[in-house]
């Protein structure tokens, strides 16, 4: 086999989902959390959201006649829209053909063993890498408004958060333990009620674990050993993003109200009920494929995708920010 791929490329729906969209839609870590909707084709789709039924207990009545309350469970929706992406990458033939020999032979096999099924894999998990950390950019940071580059492609979830009441938003002071407490004390009681998670960034979560440190929590001594795992507060999970604080300090001056709204603004933490951010893509629909360009002596890839996001009630986030 030459010492490059020459040959094209294409994923089958099957492959293109293995290698690609489930790594991004189902397999992701922080999608668990949320509600995702997989085969969602179109612009956008609506999101039922009812108000629920009360005062339809009545005393017992002796006569014959039907006494319903006046007020009935009504529908609204909130809009879900969707943007189609497209990934391109382009990539010098001899380099990529050694990324992947050297990979591949660590495993056992010989490059001239080398067949259409190892190089998809391989060429997949090379690519996946740059349209997680893109993935992870849009997914949270996006704005179609003011956003520059891959932050512009799409609105996020801090977007799609921006709406909620300045009394579910909290003016991060710089002492996590009383940022925490208010951000249970502005929590709804629709919220308050919910099954929820707490995302917070790595300098969010540094200052907690200082503060606990000198609280002096139990099992200190081995803590500061042995660092805390698996932080949480008031009993709510807390899941620390250190991609967070790269994206602040990227993007952090173009972000809409209650999100953080500066570069070094790095501490900040979002309180949301699980499956209350609804997550969309056409997971069915999408191009996947690769060729070699002879004009360039490279190796190009293009897949295509969409993506949107929307908070179903605004009643169930609480947000902490500089």
């Amino acid at each position: 086999m030459a010492n490059i791929i020459n040959t094209s490329l294409t994923w089958s729906q099957e492959d293109a989902q293995k290698y690609f969209l489930q790594p991004l839609f189902i397999s992701n870590n922080d999608l668990s959390n949320f509600d995702v909707m997989t085969n969602v084709s179109g612009s956008s789709i609506l999101l039922d959201k009812y108000s629920a039924l009360k005062n339809v207990t009545k005393p017992f009545n002796n006569d014959d006649c039907f006494e319903a309350d006046t007020d009935q469970s009504s529908n609204s929706n909130v809009t879900l829209n969707l943007t189609r992406l497209e990934v391109e990458h382009a990539q010098k033939a001899s380099a990529l053909f050694s990324h992947i020999k050297s990979q591949l032979l660590r495993q056992g096999v010989d490059r001239l063993d080398l067949d259409g099924t190892l190089i998809m894999q391989m060429v997949s998990e090379i690519l996946m890498g740059g349209i997680k950390r893109d993935f992870s950019t849009i997914l949270w940071w996006g704005e179609t408004t003011g956003g520059s580059g891959t932050q512009g492609l799409a609105n996020g979830i801090w977007e799609a958060c921006s709406g909620i009441p300045a009394a579910q938003q909290v003016t991060e002071t710089g002492v996590a333990l009383d940022d925490l407490a208010s951000i249970m004390d502005k929590r709804t009681n629709e919220l308050a009620a919910a099954d929820q998670v707490l995302f917070v960034s790595r300098a969010f979560a540094e200052k907690y674990k200082t503060e606990l440190y000198a609280q002096g929590v139990n099992n200190a001594y081995s803590d500061m050993q042995n660092g805390i795992e698996n932080l949480s507060y008031n009993g709510i999970s807390m899941i620390v993003k250190p991609d967070w604080d790269v994206n602040i300090a990227a993007y952090g001056t173009t972000l809409s109200s209650g999100a953080p709204t500066a570069a070094a603004n790095t501490r900040c933490a979002m309180l949301v009920a699980k499956d209350a951010i609804a997550v969309a893509t056409d997971y069915e629909v999408q191009d996947v494929d690769m060729w070699y360009n002879r004009d360039c002596k490279e190796n190009r890839f293009r897949m295509s995708y969409s993506f949107g996001t929307a908070l179903k009630d605004n009643s169930l986030v609480v947000t902490c920010a500089q």
